[in-house]
């Protein structure tokens, strides 16, 4: 697409400067009142606070990490980046300080602004990083920093950056190792949060709600990035205690979020209704609307005319149930590399699949190995600096998304699995499970160990013991072994039980290969009710018998 078939978030943001100046962009919570910025007000800010980065030494191409929770000033800072000819580099707050530290050194990051609400504060993360500059940016700590920057006499005019310009670098994780930096241009991911107001049919009238890590780039596009091209307000969650009474205020007509806060709002429902309600709400549509309505206004979800989920399998009962209730869910895929993914449209949806491809511009395929291929302007560059994962991943135009699936006749598309064993959990994100099982399975006495957690809330860690090992002598130590790697662990990918199974895994018994590879997916379906028994009990250490027997 040429420089002139295609807008960037900066043109869009200086279309709506002009066309609707005083209209509300962002609406934040200062800590003492809700605050409204419109979007002449937000470029003001946006291109002092340009300027003063400039004034501190920085140039073009610069990296800049934003290490910090959800708000105004969080994209304020992003619009002011992209202003002042800078590079984003978006760092998790709970990310573990081996991988900030990391993320720091490969990107050559000069400046890094740092949030209340982040694992380390800002003093921590100047001691700690004394080699690059760091600024604080929240409405507490950072307040001295950022209105220093914001006093800067602004830039001028409507500064541009070149479509093909490198626009952010977004870290993965680094489940599978060092964690990998995805390079995104003005025109790639933006392509896809564009195409995405096209397939959801938002507008200057939509209201977004932003609580998923910014830091993560399905909310970065799916929210931040589509707010520039719907030309929509966007109101910031304060923390989890508030959830609730934002909603409430912020009455969002557009609702992003993954399987474990669908569970969580549905066991919220389920306390007040009862799971026979639950249930009949599916099997009776009257009731479903007319317990919807109530239900949903006092969640302050009942105005949305579309709610997307994706990053994790979703029950198929639980889509039906909340469409039942009136809430137009629409389960979604995407991943960093490429959001120019696939959603279920509101009607002629298909209840399994991750629905159809969001932009006609955009293809998707399955290689002769099952593997889900997708090519779109929306795919990102490469990784930085990791030539060699990149031309692993970016094969002629097309991104090998590591899942495993199946395209229907009507183009609606399935994921069936993982084309290696690295799963995703109801939080939306990746865990490689070998790593927790080598440090798991160095506990004296544990004969074999196998993490799972595919859709669930947390992994779970399915063992067995030695032979002629006692499994209730046992429970102290696997209770402490338990604890002692969930300490070196990021928080999505540590165990929430550990199950000890009465029955060794063998080839016999079909949970082994002949190359005595353990079968995980056979092995999480014959442990299903298991884990199901044991996330239901009191005990975090449970022994299979035990655990049968208490739900016989």
């Amino acid at each position: 697409m040429s420089e002139t078939d295609f807008k960037s978030p900066l043109d869009m943001f200086y279309q709506w400067e002009q066309q609707t100046p005083d209209k509300t962009w962002l609406r934040q919570h200062d800590g003492v009142e809700w605050v409204n910025i419109s979007w002449s007000q937000a470029g003001q800010t946006a291109r002092a606070l340009a300027a003063g980065m400039r004034e501190l030494g920085l140039e073009d191409g610069d990296r800049v990490g934003l290490y910090a929770e959800n708000s105004a000033r969080w994209m304020l800072l992003d619009l002011a980046i992209m202003m002042a000819g800078l590079v984003s580099v978006p760092i998790y707050t709970s990310m573990p300080e081996d991988k900030i530290r990391y993320v720091v050194d490969h990107s050559g990051m000069k400046l890094l602004w740092v949030g209340d609400k982040c694992a380390r504060s800002v003093e921590a993360v100047r001691e700690g990083f004394p080699g690059i500059q760091v600024l604080g940016c929240g409405y507490g700590q950072g307040d001295e920093d950022w209105a220093r920057l914001e006093q800067t006499k602004p830039l001028q005019g409507q500064p541009q950056r070149a479509h093909s310009d490198l626009w952010s670098i977004s870290y993965t994780s680094g489940t599978t190792g060092e964690p990998k930096g995805v390079m995104h241009s003005f025109e790639t991911l933006p392509f896809s949060a564009k195409e995405l107001g096209f397939f959801a049919e938002t507008g200057p009238d939509t209201r977004f709600f932003s609580y998923l890590p910014l830091a993560h780039i399905a909310e970065r596009c799916v929210i931040d990035i589509h707010s520039y091209y719907a030309g929509a307000m966007v109101g910031f969650n304060r923390d989890k205690e508030s959830f609730v009474a934002d909603l409430l205020e912020i009455r969002p007509t557009f609702f992003f979020s993954v399987p474990r806060i669908w569970a969580n709002l549905k066991a919220g429902i389920i306390a007040q209704l009862g799971k026979e309600n639950w249930l009949r709400c599916i099997e009776e549509p009257e009731f479903g609307r007319a317990t919807g309505e109530k239900i949903l206004a006092s969640m302050g979800l009942d105005q949305v005319t579309i709610a997307l989920t994706g990053s994790a399998p979703i029950p198929p009962d639980d889509i039906r149930a909340w469409r039942c209730l009136g809430m137009p869910l629409c389960e979604g895929f995407g991943q960093s590399e490429t959001m120019g993914g696939t959603f279920n449209p509101i009607e002629g949806f298909k209840i399994g699949s991750v629905g159809q491809m969001i932009s006609p511009n955009s293809e998707m395929k399955i290689s002769e190995e099952g593997e889900l291929l997708l090519s779109s302007q929306g795919n990102m560059l490469g990784y930085y600096r990791n030539p060699e994962k990149t031309a692993e991943t970016l094969v002629d135009g097309w991104i090998r998304t590591g899942d495993k699936g199946r395209i229907d006749e009507d183009g609606f598309l399935f994921i069936t699995g993982r084309v290696k064993d690295i799963f995703k959990t109801a939080k939306g994100k990746y865990v490689a499970p070998a790593p927790v099982e080598n440090r798991f399975g160095l506990l004296p006495g544990v004969e074999q160990c196998c993490l799972v957690g595919c859709g669930l809330p947390q992994t779970v860690m399915l063992t067995v013991l030695s032979e002629g090992v006692d499994a209730a002598s046992m429970l102290e130590s696997l209770q402490s072994q338990m604890e002692a790697v969930n300490a070196q662990l990021e928080v999505h990918e540590r165990m929430s039980h550990v199950i000890v199974c009465a029955e060794a895994w063998t080839i016999e018994n079909g949970l082994l290969t002949h190359t005595l590879k353990i079968l995980r997916d056979d092995l999480e379906k014959r442990y299903q009710d298991l884990i199901e028994n044991a996330l239901a009990g009191d005990n975090s250490v449970v022994l299979e018998a035990a655990s049968l027997a208490a739900s016989a």
